[in-house]
């Protein structure tokens, strides 16, 4: 081949390639101008709606250039309606002077209200699996492969330290018809690339993400209640003895009588009859220490028997006190458990005696039935 020959056919590749780029530029503005004026976008657009009303629908294309994802493409507005004029879709009209651009008026704009929502929403999937510095092209060009995409949203969020809305991988992609999203959802190991997707129906991932957001709701309603709770019941240290070696016929007030001589002033005492050892709680903070120099040899002759007192300190003490505020939450629990049953059966109570009264405050005499009752 000559040298002449191969430099017309590297510019035959050359022009060969061009002529694929411009063809993939030129779907990519058709693709997103249509977006913007699509049923998907415009009812909600509220920018784009007030310009569609100053000129019977006519939109300056150097309006449209000011938005991103077309400006990325191209602000050449010339190009563009060159472009939009070889578009098949019927949406779009273009002025005859390629200045401005209008949605069809044979296709209204369809109200954004309740049921179009629930409609739109009906036919609107999740997948996630998506790499996380994918872009949207990406994303369109694997949605591609199926049925007809009105509108792919992807989800992000606020990176903290950085400020950027970053993809999270996921996303809520709309498709022209239910029928369409019921085919992508039955498509049986749906991959992208080499990784699996994730997909439910939006309705079903919002309804999951609703109950996991309540559930840790609930939990964290439940810890501050509980915590509260506990604060109400915020105990004393320092106060705490354990006393053991006691007789099986001592009782609580024995042991109180023996404290109170000493100066004690005791809070509870957690003992049962029978038992030879239980817990001394004392009113005062760090009064136990006060109280434990008054002991002589650490005992307490209570009754017959020399009764062992020993302070709680450290972790021993927080354990006792820690579980003493739980029983202490758990009986108020249950105390207004009680009241609200107690309060319930007299209201029914209440309200059944007023019936009779009402009966037989009644003109005419009482049915048998009211009479029975």
């Amino acid at each position: 081949m000559t040298e002449e020959k191969e430099v017309a056919v590297e510019n035959g590749q050359e022009n060969k390639e061009t002529k694929e780029v411009d063809s993939e530029l030129e779907s990519a503005i058709i693709r997103q101008v249509e977006y913007y004026f699509s049923d998907a976008n415009l009812p909600r657009d509220k920018f784009l709606r007030e310009q569609v009303k100053l000129d019977d629908g006519w939109v300056p294309l150097d309006v449209l250039t000011r938005f991103n994802r077309l400006a990325k493409l191209s602000t050449d507005t010339d190009l563009i309606a060159n472009v939009l004029n070889n578009s098949t879709s019927g949406l779009l009209e273009v002025s005859e002077d390629n200045k401005k651009i209008r949605r069809n008026p044979e296709l209204p704009i369809p109200e954004m209200n309740e049921e179009r929502r629930k409609e739109m929403t009906a036919r609107t999937i999740y997948a996630k699996g998506f790499p996380k510095e994918a872009l949207l092209d990406d994303i369109l060009k694997y949605f591609k492969q199926f049925e007809e995409v009105e509108n792919v949203i992807m989800r992000k969020y606020l990176e903290r330290s950085t400020k950027r809305r970053l993809f999270k991988g996921s996303v809520f992609a709309t498709f022209k018809t239910k029928d369409q999203a019921t085919k992508f959802m039955e498509t049986k190991d749906l991959k992208y690339e080499e990784t699996p997707l994730i997909t439910f129906w939006q309705d079903e991932y919002l309804q999951q993400k609703q109950e996991e957001y309540q559930a840790k709701k609930d939990k964290r309603d439940k810890k501050h209640k509980d915590k509260e709770e506990k604060d109400d019941f915020k105990l004393p240290t320092g106060t705490v003895f354990h006393f053991s070696e006691g007789a099986d016929t001592m009782k609580r007030e024995d042991v109180k009588e023996a404290l109170v001589k000493l100066g004690a002033e005791v809070a509870y005492i957690d003992f049962k009859v029978g038992d030879t050892e239980g817990w001394v709680r004392l009113a005062k903070e760090n009064s136990a220490k006060e109280i434990a120099e008054k002991i002589t040899d650490g005992k307490i002759k209570i009754g017959e028997k020399d009764v062992v007192f020993k302070i709680l300190e450290g972790d021993e003490e927080t354990e006792y006190l820690t579980k003493t505020v739980e029983e202490m939450v758990k009986r108020r629990k249950n105390q207004k458990n009680n009241s609200r049953q107690n309060k319930g059966k007299n209201k029914g109570g209440y309200k059944q005696g007023r019936k009779r009264r009402q009966d037989q405050n009644d003109d005419g005499p009482p049915s048998k039935v009211k009479a029975d009752s």
